[in-house]
């Protein structure tokens, strides 16, 4: 701690702060710590650890310029060798923004094909038998979270495209605009999901099936009697 402060940069002030625990006028108050990150090559860890690093940044209240300081503190294993690999090549020590930390994480540990295994996951899911409504909307709720790239209207379609019959007819009596409000409405389906789903099964039960009052058995040989030809 001594070495940076000898180091002579005002912008070490926040980020010695920052090491210290966030102190701030408010000693109550103390951002929660991101975990490490070990370099794995998994967008949605990449993702999640960038997010909550900058939660803690922002919360401690450090500069754009000193929070990769304190960022790659929170690095271990070969995340550590990786980074110090791109401050060899830069050639120097110190003096990297945010952005170009975030961007450099992002392309060395997010693979190249995520996008491609995202909207795999995604079809999946649409296509799958999703008779609990709770769980088909949590899931896709966060596969949604890691794509983050969709029109709106695909987002909507999608969504619907994957749940059960019953609830695809109630949502086309009041049909939604959003993703978010189309959420709302299904998880509101769900305090009346049973019995709406019992009752759209018992109407749609053999549809197509004759009725046996159609016509007139035959006890005899057990079907319809027909009009012989005279």
């Amino acid at each position: 701690m001594e070495i940076l402060l000898k180091m002579n940069r005002p912008d070490f002030s926040e980020l010695v702060t920052a090491l210290k625990g966030g102190a701030s006028k408010d000693a109550r108050f103390q951002p929660a710590k991101p975990g490490n990150f070990d370099g794995a090559h998994d967008r949605k860890v990449v993702d999640a650890w960038l997010a909550k690093m900058e939660d803690y940044l922002r919360a401690a209240k450090v500069g754009r310029h000193s929070a990769v300081e304190l960022a790659q503190s929170y690095l271990k294993g070969y995340a550590i060798t990786w980074w110090r690999i791109v401050r060899q090549e830069e050639s120097k020590n110190h003096g990297y923004t945010w952005e170009f930390f975030k961007e450099r994480v992002e392309t060395k540990f997010v693979p190249r094909n995520a996008d491609y295994i995202l909207r795999c996951k995604l079809r999946d899911l649409v296509n799958a038998t999703n008779k609990n409504l709770r769980q088909y909307v949590r899931a896709y709720s966060e596969l949604m979270l890691e794509i983050g790239h969709m029109h709106e209207l695909d987002y909507v379609c999608q969504f619907v495209m994957g749940l059960p019959t019953w609830a695809k007819r109630k949502l086309e009596e009041n049909w939604p605009s959003s993703l978010s409000e189309t959420i709302t409405k299904v998880e509101g389906f769900l305090d009346v999901g049973r019995s709406e789903k019992s009752r759209f099964k018992k109407d749609n039960k053999f549809p197509h099936k004759k009725s046996r009052h159609d016509g007139e058995w035959n006890r005899g040989q057990g079907s319809p009697t027909k009009d012989k030809p005279k």
